[in-house]
């Protein structure tokens, strides 16, 4: 299964774990239901402040051409972390991407 790592200051490291603990879950468990929640919400409202829930499945394209992002990405760093400037790269590409798609 694929994984996520998150990389916090030590408040936040301290409030996950009192979150986590209150909901009588370990920490990866209480983060992944947040995201999942949230996930939820975000998928039933088209453009996040929008009232009237609309549903935005992941149709297989989408989810191959998210596939082919991560594949680049992970093309820029060696599998290895984001810096900064790779982001900017992948960035600066995705928004070439954009407006050729445009004309």
């Amino acid at each position: 299964m694929p994984t996520i790592q998150l990389i916090v200051d030590e408040p936040t490291r301290l409030r996950l774990e009192e979150s986590a603990s209150r909901h009588f879950q370990d920490v990866p468990s209480y983060c992944l239901s947040v995201l999942q929640h949230q996930l939820l919400e975000d998928s039933l409202s088209f453009n996040g402040s929008d009232p009237t829930p609309l549903p935005r499945p992941l149709d297989d394209e989408l989810l191959a051409q998210m596939r082919r992002s991560r594949q680049k990405t992970l093309s820029y760093t060696g599998g290895s972390h984001l810096s900064l400037e790779i982001l900017e790269l992948v960035r600066a590409e995705r928004d070439e991407e954009l407006l050729v798609s445009l004309y």
